[in-house]
């Protein structure tokens, strides 16, 4: 019997809407906010807690962004360029603080490298994340023995995306996306990805298949 895993991806404060971070009262929110990004953090909090007592394993990646870097530009065009944020070790950088964490949670960070170029960038994907150790998300994820690995998190149009595609095309782990459990930065982007999605073999569900799942 194969084991599940589950991974949260960029769920952090500077991927959250301003207003929630105001309201909260908490730094680093808004640096790139993803509209209704907050709404995810119900959603993925109960699928850890579940993936967790079925004995999956649960993991996170972070974009961990140097200060200086083209990956961002002060006139970025959203493509390849992009505005400050989840700079390492700041509070943009920093999960929401809603997010509870089931032990064991293994922490990824991404997006360490200073880029020359925005175009040589390969933040985007959680298949190049490597852990505290050095060890590579997809080599984890191998020998932890994974058969279905489910995705959320933010964005869907990037990093969900990316990192879905990147683990059924090079690591051969069959992928779910969680739709309710990510949000897009733009929906015709979201809606495209969604669609290369069906194109590579990645399958879409809700959060609720995961625990309706025994």
């Amino acid at each position: 019997m194969g084991r599940i895993g589950f991974g949260l991806i960029d769920a952090q404060r500077g991927f959250m809407p301003a207003e929630v971070g105001v309201n909260l009262g908490v730094a680093g929110f808004g640096e790139l906010g993803v509209a209704e990004g907050d709404h995810i953090v119900p959603l993925v909090n109960r699928v850890m807690t579940e993936v967790a007592a079925r004995g999956g394993y649960v993991f996170t990646t972070q974009d961990w962004h140097p200060a200086d870097t083209a990956h961002f530009s002060a006139t970025p065009n959203f493509t390849t360029t992009w505005p400050v944020h989840c700079v390492a070790e700041t509070a943009g950088a920093d999960f929401h603080p809603d997010l509870v964490f089931p032990t064991g949670t293994v922490h990824f960070h991404k997006g360490m490298d200073v880029l020359v170029r925005g175009e040589d960038d390969t933040s985007y994907s959680g298949y190049y994340a490597t852990d505290a150790s050095g060890a590579r998300l997809p080599d984890v994820l191998r020998a932890q023995g994974i058969t279905t690995l489910y995705l959320a998190g933010l964005a869907l149009d990037y990093c969900v995306g990316s990192t879905a595609l990147d683990m059924v095309q090079k690591v051969g782990i069959p992928v779910v996306v969680l739709l309710d459990a990510t949000r897009p930065v733009a929906a015709a982007t979201g809606e495209a990805m969604v669609a290369r999605f069906g194109q590579m073999g990645v399958a879409v569900a809700q959060s609720t298949d995961v625990w309706q799942v025994r």
